[in-house]
This record gives C-alpha cells, sequence and structure tokens, in this order.
C-alpha cells in the first residue's frame, strides 16, 4: 500500500500531518533513511507508531506501514452508519486514498494502521466504525453493512439545494434525487439516520422525493407522487441555475440562502 501518484507528503509535511493522525517522532526529530520494507514518502509504523520518511522510491511496503497522503482533492461525505448503508457506484475511495479521505472526516488510526480486511459484514471500500472512528477499508465487494459504520464516500458531483421546511413545499418537476441518491445528497447537507434507518413510505402528508425532517434531520424517502409537505419537511432538489427554488401551494417561490 502507497499513496496516489501525486499526493506524497514533503518531509516538512510529514511530522506534522502524522502526528495529527496519532504517530509520534523520537526527541522531535523525523525519522528519514533508505528502506527497502517501508512506504515511499510518509508512513506510521503498526509498530508502535513512530512516523517514518523514507526516501526509496523503489520501495515495497511489508504491511507493517500505513502511508500519510495528502488530502484529496475530491471533497468527502461521511454517510450515516446504517444496515446496508454504502457509497453510490463509482463514488467510494481507493485503498491508496483511503487513510487521507477519512481523516478529512473526523477518521483515525486505530493502532498506527489502516484496517484492512474481506469483512462481510462491513461496507465495501472506505470507512470508519461509529464507536471510534477507526478507519478501515474492506476488499468485500459484496459486504453489507451490518449497521456499525460509515462510509467514507466522494460528494455527489450535482449541485444539491436544501429548501426551507413550509407547506406545500416541494422540489420542481424533474428536479428531485432518485431513492439511490437520497441517503449521500441528503447526508451531505446535515441529513441522518434515525435509528440507523433510511425511511422510505408512501405518506400523503410528506412531499415527494428526497427530503429530510425539520426536528431531527432524519433522512426521508416519499414515494407518494401527491405527497403534499404539510410544512415540518425539507426538500432535497437539483439545483436550477444556481438558485434554490420550488413550487407551494401559493404557486412558485424562489429561496436565496443569506449571504
Amino acid at each position: 500500500m502507497k499513496c496516489a501518484p501525486g499526493y506524497h507528503l514533503t518531509k516538512d509535511e510529514c511530522a506534522r500531518e502524522a502526528t495529527s493522525l496519532g504517530g509520534f517522532v523520537v526527541n522531535n526529530k523525523l525519522a528519514v533513511g533508505h528502506w527497502h520494507n517501508v512506504a515511499y514518502g510518509c508512513s506510521i509504523s503498526a509498530r508502535g507508531g513512530r512516523v517514518f520518511y523514507n526516501v526509496n522510491f523503489n520501495a515495497f511496503n511489508d504491511g507493517t506501514y500505513t502511508p500519510v497522503c495528502k488530502a484529496l482533492t475530491n471533497e468527502v461525505t461521511l454517510l450515516p452508519s446504517g444496515q446496508g448503508i454504502k457509497c453510490r457506484t463509482y463514488y467510494d475511495f481507493s485503498e491508496a486514498e483511503c487513510v487521507a479521505a477519512a481523516s478529512l472526516v473526523g477518521g483515525n488510526l486505530r493502532g498506527g494502521i489502516l484496517l484492512v480486511g474481506n469483512w462481510p459484514t462491513a461496507p465495501s471500500g472506505c470507512f470508519v466504525e461509529a464507536s471510534d472512528k477507526a478507519i478501515h477499508y474492506s476488499t468485500n465487494t459484496n459486504g453489507i453493512n451490518d449497521g456499525y459504520f460509515q462510509p467514507v464516500c466522494k460528494k455527489p458531483k450535482e449541485q444539491i439545494n436544501l429548501l426551507p421546511a413550509g407547506i406545500g413545499i416541494k422540489c420542481i418537476p424533474g428536479y428531485n434525487f432518485s431513492e439511490e441518491k437520497c441517503i449521500s445528497v441528503a447526508a451531505s447537507v446535515g441529513g441522518n439516520l434515525r435509528d440507523g434507518k433510511f425511511l422510505v413510505g408512501d405518506w400523503p402528508d410528506k412531499p415527494y422525493g428526497c427530503f429530510i425532517a425539520q426536528s431531527d434531520k432524519a433522512i426521508h424517502f416519499g414515494t407518494n407522487a401527491t405527497g403534499y409537505n404539510d410544512g415540518f419537511f425539507q426538500p432535497i432538489c437539483l439545483s436550477l441555475t444556481g438558485h434554490i427554488k420550488s413550487e407551494s401551494y401559493y404557486g412558485k417561490a424562489s429561496f436565496h440562502p443569506p449571504g
């Protein structure tokens, strides 16, 4: 395991970034050397957590060093924990990117290492354990989240608008997110899973499509195309020409966020 090309830290960056993840240096001095079995660049040893910087570009990581890499250009979304929750297709991070991505959303290295395994009860790809935010990477593409893990995903590329709660407020037709995309887009605007569950229903008093409850930000998806927002829910819609727009029983309305 190593950093993705272009994501290696400099020596000056190494000690600062690696110690922020739980590594340590001896006598305030970064260990720099030309080793064959240590990951190229900056890494943390699983044997105690010491930080190393290897200048040997051709080195082969023997598996006991966790590379510490530059932050990604992709924005990161931490999904809520819940049964079956996973990243959308093509929105997961690679193993090489996992530590950098997860550290941006509060992840840490348990024992100084990235935990890699083929777990059947965890989501595929990069995730953190909900209890202590330990960073994991699962190679099991058929793994199913048992509810105790939070997938670390690439932020949705779509422009997302969270509408205000209001009577009759809903997305303009054609600007709804699908049920498949709902959790990831809602999580990116502060949504969460109530009791670890994605709430899907055919409610007459809630808006159609993806939305969150105003009270606790619980993520919902309404399948009732004629559902009518009773005023307690915030629809999540695709952006329309840079403005948040909606339809209500008053007619068409526009909402511009403050600032």
